[in-house]
């Protein structure tokens, strides 16, 4: 790279796709963060950064964004609109609010004009499907009365979950719930034959939507693990350059698969990341001078669930993600919160500590968190790998040089 490139971070969290571009070279001029606890690890680890935090649907975050640039030049704009309402882990809401902050990560393309972007979302983007943009009446009708229905369904399938944890249940209840249930999916489906009259691809809204402002855009989905990372973990990324660059879009190479064949490494095991640090004396939440390698303490009754469980099991077979005993050999499942209820240890009878989780993520172990023990949870496991951001970094800068 002959010039450093000034780069704005949005959505930013804790920070793990910066970090990988900061590692690269480039100059994290600005980011944007929500919540001030995530943003205090940001602070932490980003000294030079100029860190705004607040909602970035305000405007006077917007325009202290603005200001920021007044004078320099905005190279690169990277962030992952928040992607609840496009998890495949949960019951998608198409016209969630949090969906729609994508808008917002356009309105700094378009008034920043940078000459590449970086947008990173979850796999479930591929399949979710938005309102389109202009509809007939009878189009509009049609999108509305099947938003509803989605509602309803999801209230139903809330009142189900509620029904499945009483003690004791009225079996009547439960039998209308199923009707309720089946019901309703019976009107969706008679919706579903004319859905795309008046829904498309979220994914070619976005392409859509940039080709409009001026930038070649390519999409392709990642798995984390190939680039080193010992974590399956999947993600679509987004880049656009402008148009009046005419250097080809491509994607950083795989450096590793499964096998460690065709002249690639072998995927990174959990074992291999973690294995250091399983005797390793366990830090205090409040010391400063460790790495974060803070224990969980554990009911006797749960460290039996724990003991009886397999590699490759969850403690409670009901849930696949929550408290999953990763398989020492492979690299693990997704890093999410899960409201804590994190991986266990393929060896001991414990939970990761948020240490071995971020080793998971490829952060160091020098970078720190901030905040209480939920909050560190909460911002690794909406990370995104800081290997992989560095290959996607890398790449940028080969595309742009």
């Amino acid at each position: 790279m002959t010039q450093q490139l000034n780069c704005l971070e949005l959505f930013a969290g804790c920070g793990g796709l910066g970090y990988g571009f900061h590692n690269q070279g480039f100059q994290i001029s600005v980011c944007n963060e929500l919540e001030e606890q995530i943003a205090n690890t940001y602070k932490e680890n980003f000294k030079d950064t100029n860190i705004i935090v607040g909602d970035i649907t305000k405007d006077d975050i917007k325009n202290n964004i603005y200001q920021h640039f007044k004078d320099k030049t905005c190279d690169v704009i990277i962030g992952g609109p928040p992607c609840v309402a496009y998890s495949m882990s949960g019951h998608r809401n198409s016209r969630d609010p949090r969906g729609q902050l994508f808008k917002d990560y356009v309105e700094m393309v378009k008034t920043l004009k940078p000459k590449a972007f970086v947008m990173e979302n979850v796999k479930g983007i591929l399949t979710i499907l938005h309102d389109k943009e202009k509809l007939t009446k009878k189009e509009q009708e049609n999108a509305d009365k099947y938003y509803l229905l989605e509602k309803n369904k999801l209230d139903i399938l809330a009142e189900k979950k509620r029904l499945s944890t009483k003690d004791s249940c009225d079996s009547t209840e439960i039998e209308k719930n199923k009707n309720e249930l089946k019901k309703v999916n019976s009107q969706l489906k008679a919706l579903e034959k004319n859905m795309l009259d008046f829904r498309m691809k979220v994914t070619d809204i976005i392409k859509n939507t940039f080709t409009e402002l001026g930038y070649n855009v390519k999409m392709k989905l990642l798995n984390a693990a190939n680039y080193g990372v010992p974590q399956k973990r999947e993600r679509v990324i987004f880049i656009g350059v402008r148009n009046d660059i005419s250097k080809e879009i491509t994607y950083p190479p795989e450096t590793h698969n499964k096998e460690g064949i065709d002249g690639k490494q072998k995927w990174v095991s959990v074992k291999d990341a973690i294995d250091d640090l399983k005797n390793r004396k366990g830090d205090n939440q409040k010391n400063d001078s460790g790495i974060q390698h803070i224990y969980t303490r554990h009911t006797d009754e749960f460290v039996k669930k724990i003991k009886e469980t397999q590699q490759g099991k969850s403690v409670n077979p009901k849930y696949t993600e929550a408290f999953f005993r990763c398989k020492e050999d492979e690299p693990s499942n997704t890093v999410k919160e899960n409201h804590g209820g994190v991986f266990i240890h393929y060896e001991k009878n414990r939970v990761m500590t948020p240490r071995e989780l971020a080793r998971l993520q490829s952060f160091p172990d020098d970078f720190i968190f901030k905040g209480s023990k939920a909050s560190i949870l909460k911002q690794l496991g909406n990370a995104v790998p800081v290997k992989l951001s560095e290959a996607l970094a890398n790449n940028v800068i080969n595309i742009l040089d």
